[in-house]
């Protein structure tokens, strides 16, 4: 499917955004394109997407927002304008298969290329890897903050930072008091153990391995974990007191900071979190511009009583959509798993219709 000028510069900037976060890693966009009418949808993979908990429906579209965040900048870098349009509801189920329609777009003229631009933006979404490790005690400063700021002005969503010194013995708390419920609801932790890839030696196209959320770590370690913590034997691991002694390395890692951030969207529904999740992947790139990174405490967002006592925490009259600690890291991250391309990447002639897209607002 690479014809045209167009689904070449496609295919190169899916290849590229699949470098995107999301839960488990998980990748649970679709990418449809008509190289007849030259139109495409960007589209949730119900057969990839994460059931687990209710709330992680939250998270599915803000990854397919950081997803198309990135494709976008890609796009535009090659020398396209990318129109498009949030679907109606019953536009969403338009494409083949299971896929969820989210936007439908089309792309404008071809434009002047940005060659070098493009690169240094490839380079970093190569580079940009989410890190679960320490962080250097680097302070954001005053400009630093503001750039974020105006980052997000363009999305439905509000930013709130705070630092170490004032909230993170609290944050810690509520991280050791919450993060059991991880393993506590069985279908959750059933699909999350589901995604840990305990052999390195094989290809994978999601999940993570173990060594991405702890660094380095032993065959013994791996042996240890994938028999403890295995769904069939909760009663083992708590027996163990494991969840509890995983709680806790979180909460002392959370403790450190040496900052936090948290995303309100200023809007309900599925669109207004899509486009959250649009401000956040420009929010990742900047931090990433900065050589820093972020580590999503999901925990918090995931579970009501937590986003409660989160928000409360906060002092913020909203629930928060997203939370992570961020900073500069004292090591790089390591990648995990990604599709290949041609997967995410679908030649749909068949069910896509032909109104045309508007340009976004």
């Amino acid at each position: 499917m690479t014809h045209t000028a167009f689904e070449q510069t496609l295919a190169e900037a899916v290849a590229l955004a699949r470098l995107a976060p999301s839960s488990h890693n998980c990748q649970p966009w679709a990418v449809h394109f008509d190289p007849v009418i030259h139109c495409g949808y960007l589209a949730i993979d119900n057969r990839r997407k994460l059931t687990g908990l209710p709330s992680l429906e939250r998270e599915m579209l803000l990854s397919c927002g950081i997803f198309f965040h990135f494709l976008e900048q890609l796009i535009c870098l090659r020398g396209y304008q990318l129109h498009w349009r949030w679907c109606d509801e019953q536009e969403q189920q338009v494409l083949a298969g299971e896929d969820r329609a989210l936007i439908r777009f089309m792309p404008g003229p071809e434009q002047a290329h940005q060659a070098t631009a493009f690169a240094t933006l490839s380079e970093q979404l190569q580079q940009r890897h989410t890190v679960r490790s320490a962080y250097r005690n680097t302070q954001l400063s005053e400009q630093q903050r503001n750039e974020l700021s105006t980052v997000l002005k363009p999305y439905p969503v509000t930013l709130g930072i705070y630092y170490q010194q004032t909230h993170g013995k609290t944050l810690a708390h509520l991280t050791q008091t919450y993060a059991g419920l991880d393993f506590a609801n069985k279908a959750a932790w059933r699909e999350t153990y589901s995604y840990i890839r305990f052999d390195e030696r094989r290809q994978y196209e999601d999940g993570f391995y173990l060594h991405n959320l702890f660094g380095p770590v032993s065959g013994g370690f791996k042996t240890f974990f994938k028999v403890a913590f295995h769904p069939h034997l909760s009663g083992l691991n708590k027996l163990l007191r494991l969840p509890t002694k995983m709680a806790q390395g979180l909460a002392e890692l959370v403790e450190t900071g040496p900052h936090y951030l948290a995303l309100n969207v200023s809007k309900e529904g599925d669109e207004a979190l899509f486009r959250a999740g649009l401000g956040l992947g420009a929010l990742w790139l900047r931090l990433q511009q900065w050589g820093w990174a972020m580590h999503p405490i999901s925990v918090l967002v995931q579970h009501d009583s937590a986003r409660e006592a989160l928000a409360a925490s906060l002092s913020q009259s909203e629930l928060p959509v997203f939370f992570a600690r961020f900073g500069e890291p004292e090591q790089s991250g390591s990648p995990a798993p990604r599709r290949h391309w041609q997967s995410i990447l679908v030649s749909d002639t068949h069910s896509l219709t032909k109104s045309t897209p508007t340009q976004r607002g």
